[in-house]
């Protein structure tokens, strides 16, 4: 019974914790949030998210102008965007690496370009005219080799420029290159810098690799302030490129597609197909002197008559239907008939 018994502190805190209820006093909870001084953010969630899409958009435009240059089908892919101090940066870099040093002119600070040696070396064997294969055992570029890279380096930087052009326009060029992370000293250890990381691949025919793109936060003052609503709106709106156009044409005026051109049809029954032989003449449903049709997926494009070319037949293209033709063109019909006999 002795354990049961108060202590006088223990009387003391349970008086004191009844005059707190009754008089309608609580005890609030304080919520600590965790802040890093050395690497505080300095992006918003609207802002991530919208400067992902702008980065999406770059990395949509490199995939074609890159698969067009190396005559491959590549993808390039935003995998990440992250905000983080250029010493942690630089030190998640391996030796050797690929670094392009960029002068983002009116822009006054420095920019880095990088990409791992892997990848490199493949992009530099598929533009030598080989099954894009990197080296096993990495090496500085020669350059020779730079020269080649710096080829597809160029086409980066232009999608660059133009992806950020309605947000922050500059001029991004390679003002020297390094291969050892450490040589680095373009921008302060502490400073606060945005890494936009892509990936670059094209299974069977380029060694997978990462591209990644370092632009200090003091460049991006200016613009990061525009990262609303209305900068969404503007950019939804963005007008089409006369290039990408020219891109688009291109490619769509080298698409094959199938004509076919009917010289008539005919309706059968099932057992008139199985009693078909060598020799019997199937009557068709198109006259003579009745030009052809010729449709493109089941839809009427041309008439014209049929010939010859050599040893080839051809067509002779008489008309060119306009969109009014878009259903397939209706033929008269004479009839389902099947003369037996022999030649046609």
């Amino acid at each position: 019974m002795a354990e049961d018994i108060l202590s006088s502190d223990e009387l003391d805190a349970l008086l004191a914790a009844v005059e707190d209820e009754n008089s309608g006093r609580r005890t609030r909870q304080k919520v600590v949030s965790e802040y890093d001084f050395i690497r505080p953010n300095k992006l918003s969630g609207d802002q991530i998210r919208i400067l992902q899409r702008l980065h999406e958009t770059i990395a949509q435009n490199l995939t074609m102008a890159l698969s067009t240059y190396l005559r491959v089908n590549l993808e390039v892919s935003l995998i990440s965007l992250g905000q983080l101090t250029f010493d942690v940066f630089r030190n998640s870099l391996a030796n050797p690496t690929v670094i392009n040093i960029l002068s983002m002119d009116p822009i006054e600070e420095r920019s880095l370009l990088t990409m791992d040696m892997k990848l490199a070396f493949s992009l530099i064997d598929r533009m030598l005219g080989g099954p894009g294969k990197s080296l096993e055992r990495m090496r500085a570029l020669t350059p020779l080799e730079q020269s080649l890279l710096d080829n597809v380096i160029k086409r980066m930087l232009k999608e660059l420029r133009e992806g950020w052009h309605s947000l922050l326009a500059f001029n991004p060029v390679v003002e020297s290159r390094e291969m050892d992370p450490q040589f680095v000293q373009v921008i302060p250890t502490s400073e606060m810098v945005m890494v936009t990381t892509f990936t670059l691949q094209a299974p069977g025919d380029l060694e997978a690799g990462e591209i990644c793109i370092c632009i200090p936060f003091i460049s991006l003052d200016a613009a990061l302030g525009q990262l609303g609503y209305n900068f969404q709106f503007a950019n939804a709106q963005r007008q089409q490129t006369t290039q990408q156009r020219q891109q688009i044409d291109r490619v769509l005026g080298e698409t094959a597609l199938p004509l076919v051109a009917n010289l008539g049809t005919a309706r059968l029954s099932i057992g008139d197909v199985l009693s078909l032989q060598e020799g019997d003449v199937v009557v068709l449903d198109q006259e003579h002197d009745q030009p052809m049709v010729v449709e493109l997926r089941g839809q009427a494009k041309l008439t014209g008559r049929p010939g010859r070319i050599g040893r080839r037949y051809g067509l002779v293209v008489e008309e060119v239907l306009g969109d009014e033709h878009s259903a397939p063109a209706a033929r008269p019909r004479l009839g389902p008939k099947r003369l037996p006999g022999k030649g046609a």
